[in-house]
């Protein structure tokens, strides 16, 4: 595909090229003309001379002609002087033959033979055919219509005949060398403008197509991301007002590009946060029983496929519906949070520790054998036991029953967290504040 700089340059030239040829054909095609102009108003003048002298010589035409011809008068007019008188003088073309038989050389070029030919008709002031030519002959009367560019010969303000030209005049040597001359210079015209319409053409094409490639290559940098782009602004033409428009558009584009950032990003941050408050217990801050179900089933079936280990824990509060009566709710939630704070900081990242509703809570232990679960629930149980209580109230004393379970045997983890809440009531059975496997 070609670019947009080689197409400004190849229309500028073919512009420019076709103007300059057509000033070239006009300029050839005046020069021509305008030499025919000349040739014909000097023919007229030379013819114009010699009718007036032949008339001015013998009183008339028609005495003139009872005399001598008028070709001889003109052929004797202009005769070099100091010619022969007795030397012969034929009219014709070069290499002609004389009445002798002999073949004559060329005539030099200041002969009269060498003088352009008659090229009028000569009608006398009533239009009678005085010197014919073509289809009209000596005494014919030429018609008002074909007196078409009729031109008098005058003398002394009298209007001696009528002169209508016949055709082109033929250029003489001279002419023929200025008009060649001439053309020359006209070609070397022509070659010399198609050249700097040339270097013109690339020259302002790359000045013109420097700007828009600006546009082209800051349009293809905000297409990968780029937004806020500024090109040169040249001059006050189109181009320019296209670059002012383009700056103007692409600063606004990256503001609005920037806006909408900080829009998603405190979108995602609520996003994020909803989310959260979504999957969290309001006064416990673990997770809630619905994350807890889909981390457990998610987990319970990765690890049946690969038959990794897997430990669920479902603990009790002891006696806290007592805690609640005895010292109110407020301490109730105090115990809560407590109990929560241990879970979470005593277990590992990769431990799910969750609130399942009231003085319930679950823990899923990822990778980890029963034997090693209930060891780390021990450690648990004891730090709640062994928590300083009488710092929320004096009286108060916290333990917690546990019940673990490990068999993927199961269908669901709905099972398998049924059994350990089953070791959970057994531990409460056996006395509570106990770890039941």
């Amino acid at each position: 595909m070609h670019s947009l700089r080689f197409k400004f340059s190849l229309a500028l030239i073919i512009t420019s090229m076709s103007a300059v040829i057509v000033v070239g054909i006009i300029a050839q095609w005046r020069v021509s003309t305008r030499f025919d102009q000349m040739a014909m108003e000097r023919a007229f003048e030379n013819f114009q001379a010699d009718v007036t002298a032949y008339i001015a010589s013998y009183g008339s035409w028609n005495e003139a002609q009872q005399v001598e011809r008028f070709d001889r008068f003109v052929r004797r007019r202009r005769m070099p002087t100091g010619r022969p008188p007795d030397e012969p003088f034929f009219s014709g073309p070069e290499n002609r033959i004389d009445p002798a038989g002999r073949r004559l050389k060329p005539p030099m070029p200041h002969e009269p033979e060498w003088a352009p030919p008659f090229l009028f008709i000569l009608l006398d002031p009533q239009g009678k055919v005085l010197l014919g030519g073509g289809k009209y002959e000596y005494g014919e009367f030429v018609p008002e219509s074909a007196r078409l560019g009729v031109t008098p010969i005058m003398l002394e303000n009298q209007v001696l005949a009528l002169a209508i030209p016949q055709s082109k005049p033929n250029l003489s040597a001279i002419d023929r060398n200025y008009l060649a001359i001439i053309r020359e210079a006209l070609i070397y015209a022509f070659v010399i403008a198609g050249t700097l319409a040339i270097f013109l053409g690339f020259l302002f094409s790359k000045r013109l197509s420097k700007s828009l490639h600006e546009l082209t290559m800051a349009i293809r940098a905000m297409n990968q991301g780029e937004l806020r782009q500024t090109v040169a602004v040249r001059g006050k033409d189109e181009t320019a007002i296209l670059a002012e428009a383009f700056n103007r558009m692409s600063a606004d584009l990256a503001h609005a590009y920037e806006k909408l950032e900080e829009s998603n990003c405190t979108i995602s941050e609520q996003a994020l946060l909803l989310k959260e408050l979504s999957i969290r217990d309001e006064l416990t801050q673990l997770y809630n029983r619905r994350y807890f179900n889909e981390q457990a089933n998610k987990l319970f079936n990765q690890m049946k496929r690969y038959k990794h280990p897997l430990s669920f824990m479902i603990g009790d509060i002891d006696y806290f519906k007592q805690v609640n009566d005895k010292f109110s709710h407020a301490i109730g939630d105090e115990v809560l949070k407590a109990v929560s704070g241990i879970l979470k900081e005593s277990t590992r990242e990769s431990d799910i520790v969750a609130r399942y509703g009231g003085e319930e809570f679950v823990v899923i232990f990822p990778e980890t054998p029963l034997i090693r679960a209930v060891e780390q629930c021990e450690k648990l149980r004891k730090k709640i036991e062994n928590f300083p209580w009488p710092a929320i109230h004096p009286e108060l004393q916290v333990t917690m029953s546990m019940g673990l379970n490990d068999d993927l045997s199961f269908t669901g983890f709905e099972q398998m967290l049924a059994a350990a809440d089953k070791n959970l009531f057994q531990a409460k059975a056996d006395g509570r504040n106990r770890v039941c496997y």
